[in-house]
């Protein structure tokens, strides 16, 4: 990602800074916040303290769609029209449903941690021994294997929106075994 490129939140990412996913880690989440439309990408280096810092992150962002590539007038700009050719062509009133590129796949430590966060948010204390199951899970396949039991638990505690909002947010993106 060039040192001058403009970023600008979506109407996705507005919506995830007040739904907090469990995919929007605080790191993320204080960038987000940061994304204006008139910052570069080199001034949010400056603001999180290194060279080459900010870019990889801002590229989470933009492949989950809650950040798209703007130029100086807050319009969004194309891959084709002279942005990142990495980029997500996603534009700020774009659905979040339509060409979403695929997020990373996670590190297990991570997607373990995050897994815990879903159901304790979702669930509360209903989800304290679902949670519990998680964390102790030692390898991808504990926690592959453990996949149908935390979505029956979420399907009967909540509804089925939940477990696909699970599947999308965070199955997806479990290390594979």
């Amino acid at each position: 990602m060039d040192k001058n490129t403009l970023l600008a939140k979506t109407d996705q990412g507005r919506e995830a800074l007040t739904t907090r996913p469990p995919n929007l880690g605080p790191r993320l989440r204080s960038l987000l916040i940061m994304v204006d439309g008139k910052r570069t990408v080199g001034e949010m280096d400056k603001l999180l303290g290194g060279e080459g810092v900010a870019a990889p992150l801002l590229d989470q962002l933009v492949a989950a769609g809650w950040i798209a590539l703007v130029d100086a007038s807050g319009a969004p700009v194309s891959p084709a029209s002279g942005g990142d050719a990495g980029a997500a062509p996603s534009g700020p009133a774009e659905p979040a449903s339509a060409h979403q590129t695929p997020l990373p796949t996670l590190p297990f430590s991570e997607a373990r941690r995050l897994v815990a966060r879903f159901l304790n948010d979702q669930l509360g204390p209903m989800g304290e021994q679902l949670a519990l199951r998680v964390e102790a899970c030692k390898t991808p396949a504990d926690l592959q294997i453990l996949l149908p039991r935390l979505r029956d638990g979420l399907k009967n505690f909540k509804n089925a929106a939940t477990v696909q909002q699970f599947d999308q947010e965070l199955v997806a993106r479990l290390p594979k075994i």
